[in-house]
């Protein structure tokens, strides 16, 4: 499952490693995210 399309936004480089980091902590967020939401759907999508 490719989310938010991390191969075009690892192309700039990180202004220093605490921005690195905090930035890469935020795509993992997001991607926790955008799972979560794939999940809910699923189990809206099923019948009761």
């Amino acid at each position: 499952m490719n989310t938010a399309s991390n191969a075009a936004v690892r192309t700039a480089p990180a202004a220093n490693t605490f921005f690195g980091k905090l930035r890469s902590l935020a795509l993992h967020a997001l991607n926790l995210h955008l799972q979560n939401c794939a999940v809910i759907a699923e189990a809206h999508r099923r019948p009761q």
